[in-house]
């Protein structure tokens, strides 16, 4: 494997303390997302000497997420959870006529209180920090 010098980079900005996340021009790729650690022993680009012209071009200090920020990612994972469930659990049966017609009027009850309670999610106390999804009993 042939270890690839780069030697342009632009938008550097530290990630986290160690990780320093820029865009390189590669040779065969031409401009690329990268994020270079010091210590990446898989890459074919010569993390070690790009990690100390990145460290001399004074890249953007790490700022980390704000306490908004993190609520905003968490209710962003949340939601897409309850979406995934009523995707999979609740949509091909209560989205199906003839399925639906096939079930007894006591199942039809549980998927309609479990879609409720998916859809509920959002307004639980605690959301999006702590949410306990329902329990699907059909």
């Amino acid at each position: 494997i042939m270890i690839i010098e780069i030697n342009e980079f632009r938008n550097a900005k530290y990630f986290n303390e160690t990780i320093i996340d820029c865009e390189i021009n590669h040779p065969e790729l031409g401009w690329l997302p990268f994020s270079c650690h010091p210590e990446d022993t898989g890459s074919t680009v010569d993390v070690v000497k790009l990690y100390e012209k990145l460290k001399a071009s004074n890249p953007e200090p790490y700022v980390p997420p704000t306490e908004e920020e993190i609520l905003t990612e968490k209710a962003f994972k949340v939601r897409h959870r309850r979406d995934i469930l009523l995707a999979n659990d609740v949509d091909p049966l209560a989205s199906n006529p003839l399925r639906w017609a096939d079930l007894s009027v006591e199942v039809q009850n549980k998927i309609k209180v479990y879609r409720n309670a998916l859809l509920d999610v959002p307004q639980l106390t605690g959301f999006p920090a702590t949410v306990v999804f329902p329990t699907k009993d059909f």
